[in-house]
């Protein structure tokens, strides 16, 4: 006589099989998480080809005007040589169109992918009405090499180079960081100390410590990376320490937000709300960094001796919240960006430039090319 075995107990049969494979699929991503090779590999994602078998020196196949975009290519300082859209400006190109059109060129053959990382720039040569130069650092589509984080401010310095040799002021160029490009656009702005005038950071990746961004990194926008782990007592506080130990060997992981607090150039930072792969308050706390210097100091005590103090030192500390609220409402300007986001200003002392925080409603990981968050840019910048 065969055994019937009921359809529920087989559907749960199957739900625990997919579990536990599930979660060794995901130890196995963490516990390589913790390699160099791996981690360079989640963190650049160079090796990731998309789209397939681009022609870089015919960027007419990309939907943009014939001749507005030059293909370039641009030599570093360690002899790595990256590739590079030039793109006109608007106004330019709508003037010297027929000559460009008329001018023999010689095009390099490249067949790298991630054309997208050169895309995702030209819409400020049209909104911000400037030049715009998107190189591809070593190891990403046509450009060689591979990325670390001292070779990308290298490449960086290398476009800034390039640009200057063909004519480009030093007042004139503003930098731009998105993303894990937020951290070489910092570590290049204050190596050029007094020669850069201007930066701008989309700091959806800049944070105090490299730790919380680890932390609060959410796949897929829905569960945080390391949630699971917070089930078993005492492996999470330990397993942070791993991957950071291993890459600070590696110079893979770069850390900057203290770097930047230095720079003496007008600083943007640019977070929507909506953005799924890193908290908006991240942007927020790196703000709050900025201002913290001008605050009455908080001394260093945490919610727990607040609440075993006694009531004359809850008072005292109740007051000096208080007092750094006030001083905070006075340095700080909020003004509302309709239909776009809130605005948070300052303005710092010795003649350094402003700080200000532009937090938009909606943008999601690529906020900098938000029409409404590139008018501001080119109205802090005095572009155009």
């Amino acid at each position: 006589m065969t055994a019937v075995v009921p359809k529920h107990l087989i559907f749960l049969h199957k739900a625990r099989r997919l579990c536990i494979i599930l979660g060794c699929i995901y130890v196995l991503v963490v516990a390589l998480g913790t390699t160099p090779f791996a981690q360079a590999q989640l963190l650049f994602m160079h090796n990731l080809r998309r789209p397939f078998f681009v022609q870089y020196d015919m960027p007419e196949m990309y939907d943009l005007a014939p001749f507005k975009v030059q293909n370039v290519r641009i030599q570093t300082a360690d002899n790595e040589t990256l590739g590079a859209w030039f793109t006109f400006a608007d106004p330019f190109y709508a003037s010297h169109k027929h000559h460009l059109l008329s001018v023999p060129t010689t095009s390099l053959s490249s067949p790298g992918s991630n054309a997208v990382s050169r895309d995702d720039l030209i819409p400020y040569a049209t909104r911000l009405r400037a030049n715009v130069l998107a190189p591809d650092y070593r190891g990403f589509a046509d450009s060689t090499g591979t990325p670390t984080e001292a070779g990308l401010t290298l490449d960086t310095r290398a476009a800034w180079d390039w640009l200057r040799a063909h004519g480009a002021s030093p007042d004139n160029l503003l930098i731009v960081g998105s993303s894990l490009g937020t951290g070489v656009a910092v570590q290049f702005a204050s190596a050029l100390e007094e020669e850069v005038a201007r930066a701008d950071t989309e700091a959806r990746v800049v944070n105090s410590k490299l730790e919380a961004l680890i932390d609060t990194y959410y796949i897929l926008g829905l569960m945080p990376l390391f949630a699971p782990l917070r089930t078993v007592p005492y492996l999470f506080e330990a397993f942070p320490n791993w991957p950071l130990a291993l890459s600070a060997g590696t110079s893979y992981v770069p850390s900057y937000s203290g770097i930047l607090l230095d720079v003496k150039a007008p600083v943007l930072i640019v977070h929507a709300e909506d953005d799924q792969d890193i908290p908006v308050w991240h942007a927020q706390q790196l703000f709050n960094a900025f201002l913290e210097k001008y605050l009455p100091p908080l001394p260093e005590i945490t919610a727990k001796m607040v609440e075993g103090s006694t009531e004359t030192v809850k008072e005292r500390f109740s007051a000096l919240l208080e007092e750094r609220a006030t001083r905070r409402g006075e340095l700080v300007a909020v003004q509302e960006m309709e239909r776009v986001g809130r605005i948070e200003e300052f303005s710092r002392d010795r003649g350094d430039g402003k700080v200000v925080f532009l937090h938009t409603w909606w943008g999601a990981h690529d906020v900098g090319l938000v029409e409404g968050v590139q008018d501001y840019m080119a109205e802090m910048f005095k572009i155009g």
